[in-house]
């Protein structure tokens, strides 16, 4: 930075004849001074004639004569006198002499401080400017109200003021037509000179200020950065200036010297700088800067702020995709208009340099880059959170639509790397999880069909309409395509439509109705084929009557809207029991024992219309476990029932329910037994989680084109290959579950009969199809979830139920727009029988920073991702291998931050750290580790765990993360005294959650821990008797299962009892948060109670040590350890 000059002489010095004042002429430096020559007054300070003032017309030579009109020679030294606007260039090395002292006195004025061209005053160069030291600048006439330089010689010498600097020695370098002169004021002093390269935040100007200096439209040397794109550290330090109130400039006076008020000699920034250069009018009166240099100003030549709006900056010079400085986002204000915690331009002074640094770094997105500690106890409540904001440019939708809510497809990465190279370096995974089908979603239906004619894209918000409307452009390949004739004119009715009403120009998320060129087949009806199994085990745990009575009273239930839905019930042993049912007529059961060469025993009435046939339904499902009670049958011909199943359903489709309580032993499909208990926690575990065969795989890729879905059930403790049999359902689309502890009359059987009667009557898509597609430069690498992979980029879902997570892994192949988009296609059948296809439609701006990658990433969607590869590397590979890799992603991610955004990035450091929005990924991490799907040592049963690895396959990160992953823990002895009850809005006050540790049981205490699959009802030893009673009905419990009791009437809470009333509510909130997929079994544990429930309770306090892993505090430890070491 450039030191000041020193102060001018006092202006009384004169030239020793007429004491007038000599003005200076433009220099190298702010010390430059002329010989004063005995003239007469000056008209003008900075005069056209090499800075010599010339007599005015009629006047007398001082000398005596006649008046004359003189041009002075060139000082010896000097270069002759250039063309106006033009700056002559010395030759290198050389520096402007000044004028030789010829005994008469030097004099300073006033006014040649402020009318030296800051850019010869010493101002460092930058690197486009020319190095070399500049000539002196001659002083051109300066002719008031645009009059010729004859009239302005006549003019009163008051008159005069200096001229502000020519518009080209704003930039050197580019060719700039001069600007036309206008009345200029007295221009400030010569400011504080900043490097010309340095960019500064606009929260540091006041808001009028802001709105002159488009950041698209500056100069390449002030071309400013996004905000949320720089890391802290790459900003310069800068200094905040305190607001000063602005003073009104007027013309001075005729007679009176120019006016030089106190604020004149502020601090200008280098817009302001720019500003003046290209001659427009100073900081308390500035207008507009123009976009690019020669560009017509937008604005009057003298804008002063809070006399009237200032002008707008368009969104179209704003750079596509990046957030640019004073764009309106995620609640910032507009431009013009006050920051938070910011004063209006004049109204207020500053709060002081940290302030100032402060609110900057603030405005300018740094707030979010906040980098945590990971000590002491996780945030639980973070898991509630929405994802990190994408801050997409303005105009990047067409019209203003709902963004892609998170709950139908979500980016791993809310700021996708630019490039493949920075994607490597931050380690951090890029993916989509894609929930296509919510729990009671009511997406908009679009009147027809548009799509792009090369990439098939369907339209969308986020299109661009070109050619006055009459095109628009795709936003994943850019072609144009034709606008259609029936976009904005409805044949039907003859009537003009408005495009923008569109729904699938309004809503990211949007239904079509799919027309025949969509179909291979018309709609077929809904059909469901029941294989209960009857078998001797089956009917020790009374299995067949439980299931035929749930399937009962879910008859009227099953989406049968249009009188169409077909069923179908086969008992399966060593043989097969089919049962006609025909309209009217008694119901007859129909054994086939060759289960060799499966054969229809009847060509109709076995697979029957639910509507005309229910009361033969009726009788044969109540009937059924009276049938099989005493069966003593020991064999179980799956195989050959699936056989039958598939011959009912070939040429319509539909659902193969397969309910199980022992292994397929006959027929084809068998399975052999497999001792699995001595191999549990060893190496050969990873084995017992593999297929035997490729029987069912074969048959599920045959179902599959027949759109044909299975889902398995199986229930009982009895080892029946869920390993092999359960790819039937991973391999449809379909779903698996488990019931190890189930037997008729037990809590087990209730909730049983609660979820499989849910999920039967689920809304669930039929024969569907499910494509993802991206912007160019992305390609879909691999997917995780339960279907089958037709090609590349097809999923084929015979059946898509609500709820149901596809996680999506994506590679970056070239260089990646500003904005990135995926859409995802699924084309299905409703339960009405109705084709649609369902459109998901997200943008995703990328970014060349590695602080915006990290603070933007998704922690949930990464933990879902990372938790659902881990499980398909479990099935495919071993199980050490899978926990292994979990950990060494989770230490990749916060090693490459360590090294990529902290001060710390080579050494050892003494805490690990980690952005904010993945401060909850190590606790994630290790609660994965201790799932069933992943924990390690031999108190896992594979049937157990495959059932937990279908479901971490298949959730949602909603609700795979909490509650099934992290439990929920509330204290019910010290609920607030609104928790539990209505907010008024239909919603239940939640309490406060807990951390996941048994250091907060207290033994007076009665504790609830949720983890959807289960509840768990923690007593203290010393708990109050009375506190018991009110909750529970009894002042005592016993450890064990517990059906918890309604004890309120009729909603209401009885005296006494209103900790129960309370404790219901709760339990049906954290349900419905789980969109009710589990009716989960009540648990006592009591602090001196049953050991297995203290060692399920165990289980899931995810942040205390166990015998499969560490403790929380023990597992940062030992990720800063290996960090430091680099020996991950």
């Amino acid at each position: 930075m450039n030191s000041r000059p020193p102060p001018p002489p006092p202006a009384s010095q004169s030239n020793g004849r007429a004491g007038t004042p000599v003005g200076f002429g433009s220099g190298s430096s702010p010390l430059t001074q002329v010989q004063a020559r005995p003239l007469s007054r000056a008209s003008t300070p900075g005069a056209a004639n090499g800075g010599f003032a010339e007599p005015q017309s009629g006047g007398r030579s001082p000398f005596g004569g006649p008046p004359v009109r003189t041009t002075p020679s060139p000082a010896p030294g000097m270069s002759p006198r250039p063309m106006p606007g033009m700056s002559p260039r010395p030759m290198p090395g050389m520096s402007p002499r000044p004028m030789p002292q010829s005994g008469a006195a030097r004099v300073t004025s006033p006014l040649a401080r402020s009318a030296v061209s800051p850019v010869m005053s010493g101002m460092a160069l930058s690197s486009q400017q020319n190095a070399y030291p500049q000539a002196p600048r001659p002083q051109q006439a300066y002719s008031p109200g645009g009059m010729s330089p004859q009239q302005a010689y006549s003019q009163p010498p008051q008159q005069a003021y200096p001229q502000p600097p020519q518009p080209q020695q704003a930039y050197p370098q580019a060719n700039m037509p001069p600007q036309p002169q206008q009345n200029a004021y007295p221009q400030p002093p010569r400011p504080q000179q900043y490097p010309a390269q340095q960019a500064y935040p606009a929260a540091s100007l006041p808001p009028q200020q802001q709105q002159q200096y488009p950041p698209a439209s500056l100069p390449p040397q002030q071309q400013q950065y996004p905000s949320a794109s720089l890391p802290p550290q790459q900003y310069p330090a800068q200094q905040a200036y305190p607001q000063q109130q602005p003073q009104q400039m007027s013309p001075p006076q005729v007679g009176s010297p120019p006016q030089m008020g106190a604020s004149s000699r502020r601090r200008l920034y280098p817009e302001q700088i720019a500003s003046a250069y290209a001659g427009q009018q100073s900081p308390q009166g500035a207008a507009e800067a123009p976009a690019y240099p020669g560009a017509p100003s937008a604005a009057p030549a003298f804008f002063v702020p809070g006399a009237g709006p200032a002008p707008a900056t368009s969104p179209s010079t704003l750079m596509q995709g990046q957030p640019m400085q004073g764009q309106p986002i995620q609640g910032q204000p507009m431009q013009g208009q006050p920051m938070q915690g910011q004063p209006m331009y004049g109204q207020g002074q500053g709060q002081g340099q940290v302030d100032g640094l402060t609110q900057q770094f603030g405005q300018m997105g740094m707030a979010e880059f906040q980098t945590v500690v990971l000590n002491g106890r996780p945030d639980l409540a973070a898991l509630d959170e929405t994802p990190p904001a994408m801050r997409l440019a303005p105009g990047t939708m067409c019209v203003a639509a709902s963004e892609c809510a998170p709950q139908f497809q979500r980016s791993t990465l809310n700021a996708v790397p630019r490039t493949d190279k920075l994607l490597k370096k931050t380690r951090l995974p890029l993916g989509l999880l894609v929930t296509p089908v919510c729990a009671d979603d009511d997406v908009a239906v679009a009147p027809d069909i548009v799509r792009c004619r090369r990439c098939r894209t369907y339209i969308n918000p986020f299109v661009a309409f070109t050619d006055g409307g009459r095109r628009w452009r795709c936003n994943m390949c850019g072609l144009s395509n034709d606008v259609p004739l029936t976009f904005d004119y409805d044949s039907a009715t003859q009537t003009q439509k408005d495009r923008w009403a569109r729904a699938d120009l309004r809503n990211a998320v949007v239904e079509f109705v799919a027309p025949l060129e969509y179909m291979v087949r018309p709609p077929m009806p809904p059909a469901y084929v029941f294989l209960i199994d009857v078998s001797y085990a089956s009917a020790q745990l009374g299995a067949p009557g439980v299931v035929a009575q749930t399937i009962r009273d879910t008859l009227d239930q099953l989406p049968d809207a249009d009188g169409r839905t077909r069923v179908a019930i086969i008992g399966v042993d060593a043989q097969l029991h089919f049962f006609q049912m025909r309209t009217g007529a008694e119901p007859q059961q129909l054994v086939v024992g060759d289960v060799d060469d499966v054969v229809l025993p009847a060509p109709s009435d076995l697979l029957v219309n639910l509507s005309d046939a229910r009361s033969s339904l009726d009788i044969v499902l109540e009937r059924f476990g009276a049938m099989f009670s005493n069966n003593h049958g020991v064999g179980n011909a799956l195989g050959p029932a699936i056989r039958a199943a598939q011959q009912m359903l070939g040429g319509i489709g539909g659902r193969i329910v397969a309910i199980m309580a022992s292994p397929p032993t006959t027929g084809e499909g068998l399975v052999e037994p497999r001792a699995e208990g001595r191999d549990l926690g060893t190496p050969r575990e990873s084995e017992l989680l593999r297929a035997q065969g490729t029987w069912y795989k074969n048959v599920a890729a045959d179902c599959s084109r027949a759109q044909i879905a299975f889902d398995t059930v199986f229930v009982g403790q009895q080892a029946m290959d869920v390993a092999t049999v359960g790819g039937l359902a991973r391999y449809t689309g379909g779903t698996l579950l488990h019931y190890p502890a189930f037997m008729a009359g037990r809590p087990e059987a209730v909730r049983f009969s609660s979820e499989f009667g849910r999920h039967l009557a689920g809304a669930a898509g039929l024969e569907a199809v499910l494509r993802v597609r991206a912007s160019k430069g992305l390609r879909m690498s691999a997917y995780y979830g339960h279907f089958f992979l037709r090609s590349l980029d097809l999923l084929a879902l015979p059946s898509v139920d609500p709820g149901r997570c596809y996680a999506v892994d994506l590679e970056i192949d070239e260089t990646l727009p500003p904005v990135v988009y995926f859409q995802t296609a699924l084309l299905h059948t409703t339960a009405l029988g109705e084709r649609r296809i369902r459109v998901v439609t997200q943008a995703v701006p990328t970014t060349d920073n590695a602080h915006s990658v990290f603070h933007h990433a998704d922690q949930s969607a990464i933990a879902a991702l990372l938790a659902k590869k881990a499980v398909d590397r479990a099935l495919s590979a071993r199980l050490e291998d899978a926990r292994e890799a979990l950990q060494h992603k989770t230490l990749e991610i916060l090693g490459a931050f360590k090294t990529l955004c902290t001060q710390a990035s080579s050494g050892a450091a003494t805490q690990l750290q980690a952005p904010r929005a993945l401060r909850l990924l190590p606790l994630l991490t290790l609660a994965t580790l201790k799932h069933p799907a992943l924990r390690g040592g031999n108190n896992v049963r594979v049937a157990d765990r495959i059932a937990a690895m279908s479901l971490v396959l298949t959730l949602p990160p909603e609700t795979l993360l909490q509650p099934l992953l992290v439990p929920r823990v509330y204290a019910l002895h010290e609920l607030e005294p609104n928790v539990g009850l209505d907010d008024g809005s239909g919603s239940v006050v939640m309490p406060q959650l807990l951390p996941l540790s048994a250091e907060v049981l207290a033994p007076r205490g009665v504790f609830l821990v949720y983890s959807g699959a289960d509840a768990i009802l923690w007593v203290g030893r010393d708990v109050d008797p009375s506190m018991i009673a009110s909750l529970v009905g009894e002042p005592h419990v016993q450890s064990g299962v517990f059906t918890f009791p309604d004890l309120s009437d009729n909603g209401s809470p009885r005296p006494g009892f209103e900790l129960n009333m309370r404790t219901n509510n709760l339990l049906r909130a954290l349900s419905s948060l789980c969109h009710g997929m589990w009716a989960p079994p009540m648990f006592v544990c009591r602090e001196d109670g049953d050991q297995q429930v203290r060692l399920l309770l165990a289980q899931r306090l995810v942040e205390d040590m166990d015998t499969a892993a560490p403790s929380y505090s023990q597992f940062l430890n030992q990720m800063r350890d290996k960090i430091n070491r680099g020996s991950f």
